[in-house]
């Protein structure tokens, strides 16, 4: 599916989504629809092209785009779906020729254990909520501002060892490698820039019904999407200006 922004396309990004559709949420847009309005939003100069990874739907050529993103996902990248080892094996594709990779949350981690970096369950459990991290290393497409931010996060599984030659760029306590990059080539980020605070309730309940989880855990989660916003659309524009300078 190719969906046009911009009357002159200065970038094409092809969209990787790693959810299966049985976990689609009733109501709410799919991953790659959030992340076009998320773009949108901030009338980054691109057109999309969304490609449905979990049912082996992949670009034929690799220039079928500019630049690719790849979604999170309710599955660990450890998971033995013939899917994700196909995504792996785009993903060391695309980096070894120089096609400019985003990975977020469950694309963040496979982007990592694709390129030799380990990822595992982290010993205190989900990070649900809105989270802040610290950006150690500043890049020109970050442009000025604080080095401390905030975005919505849900995932138990973390980046515990980044792979050979990649740089960390931020993180915190809770989340030690939350965002790592090469320059031109990868910005990866555990957060989510694409999830409304609609999904986070609905994701967050989920988690209540399925997974037995703590409800003193998901009331502490709730408090802290209360009390601030995520730096969404900062994030976004950083990914923006990440793409179109690579």
């Amino acid at each position: 599916m190719t969906i046009s922004n911009v009357s002159e396309t200065l970038m094409h990004l092809g969209i990787l989504d790693a959810v299966p559709p049985e976990y689609y949420l009733t109501g709410e847009k799919t991953d790659p629809e959030k992340f076009v309005d998320l773009f949108t939003g901030i009338a980054a100069p691109m057109s999309f092209s969304i490609y449905k990874a979990t049912q082996r739907d992949f670009p034929t050529v690799l220039n079928e785009c500019d630049a690719y993103l790849i979604t999170g996902s309710p599955c660990s990248v450890y998971d033995t779906y013939p899917w994700i080892q196909e995504l792996e094996e785009f993903v060391r594709r695309a980096y070894s020729d120089g096609a400019p990779l985003v990975g977020i949350c469950f694309g963040h981690q496979l982007i990592a254990q694709s390129l030799g970096g380990g990822v595992r369950q982290a010993d205190d459990g989900w990070l649900l909520g809105l989270h802040s991290f610290r950006v150690h290393t500043s890049k020109h497409w970050m442009g000025d501002g604080t080095p401390d931010h905030s975005l919505y996060c849900i995932n138990q599984d973390q980046v515990v060892e980044l792979p050979p030659d990649v740089e960390l760029l931020a993180g915190s306590d809770a989340c030690p490698n939350a965002m790592y990059g090469v320059d031109g080539k990868i910005l990866s980020i555990q957060g989510h820039p694409e999830q409304p605070l609609s999904s986070m309730h609905a994701f967050t309940q989920l988690l209540l019904d399925e997974y037995d989880l703590d409800p003193s855990f998901a009331d502490k989660a709730h408090e802290t999407m209360a009390d601030g916003e995520p730096d969404a659309k900062l994030i976004a524009r950083w990914i923006s200006a990440f793409l179109a300078s690579a």
